[in-house]
């Protein structure tokens, strides 16, 4: 199982991108002033963007820049994620009682991710160490085999095909289960309706995660195929 983090488990109240602001005004001595689309794309397409966009260099060192700036920020900002944060209705339930390895697959950096999951009770219930996340590659489709990758590591077993089910709530999430052979359950929480994502090609999509029962079915039917 790979949860996508925000607008599927959590909702951080925009605290992400006032990271990415701070850092690159410390970096940059300037505001950003055109701001690139964040909504299930991985942190490392999101800064690259953020640098073109806004006339700055996007070589790697200006990347792990922004990046180690990024992690600096969203640590400072942390202390108001108990306040504006929030874990999404029945997050905590639904990760609780899925059983199996679950991860996340997330554009995060896996710092961001973690300190995002932190104050909400979700961490203990997931093996972060069996997910990927989005410094690793900026296509979202190609963390799906990093993470079946460590977690094949760490368990001595195969995840290909719908031994994996993706959770998440865009189309960017649904395309990668299914470039990846992936079961996926979209969850129509974050910016885009449960149309649209069915669109997009979930196998199962859910309004939320509140009924905890209706979820596993879903997973399990996601997993069946």
């Amino acid at each position: 199982m790979l949860w996508d983090v925000d607008h599927t488990l959590v909702d951080v109240d925009g605290l992400g991108r006032e990271a990415y602001d701070l850092a690159f005004l410390r970096r940059h001595g300037r505001p950003i002033t055109h701001q690139p689309p964040m909504a299930g794309r991985t942190d490392r397409a999101i800064a690259h963007d953020v640098l073109r966009l806004n006339g700055a260099p996007t070589g790697e060192d200006d990347l792990e820049g922004l990046r180690a700036a990024a992690e600096t920020a969203f640590d400072e900002l942390a202390h108001l994620l108990p306040v504006r944060g929030r874990a999404l209705p029945g997050a905590v339930a639904a990760v609780a009682t899925t059983p199996g390895v679950q991860s996340v697959l997330t554009g995060n950096l896996r710092r961001i991710a973690e300190v995002k999951l932190g104050p909400f009770g979700l961490v203990e219930h997931l093996d972060l160490d069996a997910g990927a996340y989005g410094w690793s590659h900026a296509v979202r489709a190609n963390l799906v085999d990093i993470a079946r990758g460590a977690a094949r590591q760490r368990y001595e077993r195969s995840f290909d095909g719908r031994r994996t089910v993706l959770v998440g709530d865009t189309p960017l999430d649904v395309e990668a289960a299914l470039l990846t052979g992936a079961g996926v359950v979209a969850v129509a929480t974050g910016r885009y309706t449960g149309e649209e994502l069915q669109a997009a090609g979930a196998h199962v999509v859910l309004p939320d995660l509140s009924d905890t029962v209706g979820v596993g079915d879903a997973i399990e039917k996601a997993a069946k195929g």
